[in-house]
């Protein structure tokens, strides 16, 4: 039997990067970058398929052995961006006063994607007699309208679709059939909001044709390389979906590039807490990771919000290759501009062929900026060089040996003696230090303000690095900042990897105010049922609901993988248990198991914390559950840890939830209560009520016994 392959890419900017791994235990096989193909009449999809092929040759991969392709993309992000979009018909329904509504709300203003270039729309209303069909001849009239006016997608909008989806079905059907794709608004949201539902449903429908073109172009080059796996591609939100369901929500592949390293910082890296780095070579992109989850965030387009979440990237101008800005022979910035876009070379990497001797140092001016910087052309070839922030970490020896980012150390610093006398510096290394000083003040600016946004707690931060230059600046800013710092493994293809490990995800909302258990049973199945659809081995799949009480809104979301079986390696209890004291910060003395099912461990810790000269001690007692390959499911700085029979759950819920709460002036605060079965997680944090928690709970009391142990973990680290 041939060994199973799963295989990531990553579509980035400039490079492509692939990675093969091993279907059972997600070891790395190998990888290959190969230039991003953007303007190929097959557009990205050939740099994929390049890709492919280099890593299949390395890794020495049959077609057979392939059992799932996934991708991340910056395609829709680009494309969005730049405003290469394509213009959109609306054909709306209605009905009397209602339909006036419905005229009224689905006319969008053009939309600006970037300076002077806007996503227009063209509209068409239907008036409907009260219970009457729509009749197809007037839609495909409707329709042939809109071609004409250079339509490339159709959106199909009715007022209350989430509910009663029909009509816009038929629309989009319709329209299917005299050759435009079509986007029904259900299909993107399910909230109510017609405006925001229409505008979201266009920016989907203006991005469908040349998504559709390259999934089409991807799965063709697949066929004829003999594969037929499934291909699947990166959500903005950090799961994945088939391809099929891409080519009907291009939308949300938004920002799937950086998610897909989010991805990797929870499967691979397994990430409980922490905020994640992955650095380029001209940007950093920064996201947080909370509970084993990612910090998730509503979209906007411009100044306009639409229905999508995504992960909560914030991208900073500074990363591995940046250059500093000089004025006046001072450095006056670092980043954005970088060496690779200024046409320069990095000095840690000339060859060991390469000297500098001879090389006179001087400033250079782009024509776009106001500030120079730093040369040495080199008197041979006329190459030019430069110091970049990659460079300054080599000089401070902050870069690990054996590293991606690692230099050639002489020629470093002799680039720098050069460009120190050239400034009137000190020495080489207030050069580097100085560049490495202000290149990181908005990196640690951008994860303070995280860190205080989130309340999250030092003591258990991970700062986390991935990408090709994540070894200049990860150790460097957990020093200032005062926290654990890591590199993760295999760091330059980690979007790719994370892409490889990603699992199908689903989430579905609803508006609904005072929801009642049966809308969160109902929630539950339509989200499980879509994954299902999609590809999801039922056996696998978890869902998390929340009530978002400000808006209004009702969310499932479903996690689930492909079917296949996946037998990573699992760990023995003396190695969790070292796991576990790391993740709680806690020495070995002061951690214990105290609870255990079938698939999942629970560790508890103790901590005194002395304030006021010792005069004050604060009792801490932080927990974690681990799945048996080491992965944080969920966790707190403080809580308590209950074990009880299946059949005693609703009243012990009732009862720990009351006990541990806080009352104020606003009511009732919950506790954050977490479930743990024998196959199952599940997150009741996102609940408001007692009632909805039983409610989930029964649910899942209907896969147990009375008799079969599960475990009550709470949260109460907001007293």
């Amino acid at each position: 039997m041939l060994n199973k392959v799963r295989i990531g890419i990553d579509v980035g900017g400039t490079f492509t990067h692939a990675a093969a791994l091993t279907a059972d235990r997600f070891a790395l096989i190998a990888q290959s970058k190969v230039p991003t193909t953007h303007d190929a009449k097959e557009g990205v999809a050939l740099g994929i398929i390049h890709a492919l092929r280099e890593l299949m040759e390395l890794g020495n991969i049959n077609p057979d052995q392939i059992s799932c392709i996934a991708h991340s993309t910056t395609q829709a992000t680009n494309a969005l961006l730049e405003g290469d979009v394509s213009p959109v018909g609306i054909i709306a329904v209605g009905c009397g006063i209602e339909g006036k509504m419905v005229r009224a709300e689905t006319i969008l203003q053009p939309i600006e994607l970037a300076p002077g270039r806007f996503l227009t729309s063209y509209h068409k209303y239907i008036e409907l007699e009260k219970g009457a069909q729509v009749d197809p001849l007037t839609l495909a009239t409707a329709i042939e309208e809109l071609k004409q006016n250079g339509v490339a997608a159709i959106v199909a909008v009715t007022a209350f679709s989430v509910d009663n989806p029909v009509i816009e079905n038929e629309i989009a059907e319709i329209a299917r059939e005299h050759g435009l794709p079509a986007t029904a608004t259900h299909e993107i949201s399910s909230l109510y909001g017609l405006t925001a539902r229409t505008r979201t449903a266009a920016i989907n429908a203006a991005i469908m044709p040349k998504m559709i073109y390259t999934a089409d172009m991807t799965k063709l080059a697949a066929l004829s390389m003999n594969i037929h796996a499934p291909l699947v591609v990166m959500r903005s939100d950090g799961g994945a979906m088939n391809i099929e369901e891409m080519k009907k929500r291009p939308i949300l592949t938004l920002l799937s590039g950086p998610a897909a390293g989010v991805a990797a910082a929870l499967m691979a890296a397994k990430i409980a807490d922490g905020i994640f780095l992955e650095v380029g070579g001209t940007s950093t992109d920064i996201s947080c990771i909370i509970n084993g989850h990612p910090s998730i965030k509503m979209a906007r387009i411009g100044d306009h919000k639409i229905y999508l979440n995504t992960i909560d990237i914030r991208t900073i101008g500074v990363a591995g290759g940046s250059l500093a800005a000089i004025k006046d022979s001072k450095i006056v910035g670092v980043g954005p501009r970088s060496a690779h876009i200024a046409g320069l070379k990095y000095s840690a990497f000339a060859g060991h062929d390469k000297t500098f001797d001879t090389s006179v140092p001087k400033l250079i001016s782009l024509k776009s900026d106001s500030c120079q910087y730093l040369a040495l052309e080199h008197p041979e070839d006329r190459s030019q060089w430069t110091v970049t922030t990659t460079c300054a970490a080599n000089q401070l020896d902050l870069v690990p040996k054996g590293d991606y980012a690692e230099g050639n150390k002489e020629l470093v610093n002799s680039a720098f003696k050069k460009f120190s006398d050239f400034l009137g510096t000190e020495s080489p290394n207030a050069l580097a230090s100085e560049i490495m000083e202000i290149g990181a003040a908005p990196i640690i600016d951008t994860v303070t303000e995280i860190i205080r946004e989130k309340k999250l707690e030092i003591s258990r931060l991970a700062l986390v690095g991935g990408g090709g230059g994540a070894s200049v600046w990860i150790n460097y800013i957990g020093g200032k900042i005062g926290c654990q710092s890591t590199l993760v493994e295999n760091a330059p293809v980690i979007s790719a990897i994370g892409a490889a490990m990603a699992l199908l995800q689903e989430t579905v909302e609803r508006t609904i105010i005072d929801p009642c258990p049966q809308d969160f049973i109902d929630i539950r199945e339509k989200a499980e049922t879509s994954l299902i659809r999609g590809g999801a081995n039922p056996e696998s799949i978890e869902v998390r609901v929340e009530v978002d009480s400000q808006r209004g809104v009702l969310r499932a979301t479903a996690v689930g993988s492909l079917h296949m079986v996946v037998q990573e390696e699992t760990l023995s209890e003396t190695e969790l248990l070292l796991r576990a004291e790391k993740i709680l910060n806690v020495s070995k003395e002061d951690v214990a198991l105290v609870a255990m099912t079938s698939n999942f461990i629970v560790f508890q810790g103790k901590i005194i914390k002395k304030q006021f000269w010792g005069l004050i001690k604060k009792h801490q007692e932080p927990w974690t559950v681990l799945d048996l390959r080491g992965r944080v499911r969920m966790g707190a700085a403080h809580g308590k840890i209950l074990i009880l029979k299946s059949g005693q759950l609703a009243a012990k819920l009732s009862e720990s939830v009351n006990e541990y709460s806080i009352y104020g002036d606003g009511g009732q605060i919950l506790p954050s209560v977490f479930l743990v079965t024998n196959s199952r997680t599940v997150d009741l944090s996102g609940l408001v009520s007692v009632e909805q928690m039983i409610s989930i709970c029964q649910e899942e009391q209907k896969r147990l016994s009375d008799d079969d142990n599960v475990v009550l973990a709470i949260n109460i680290d907001n007293r």
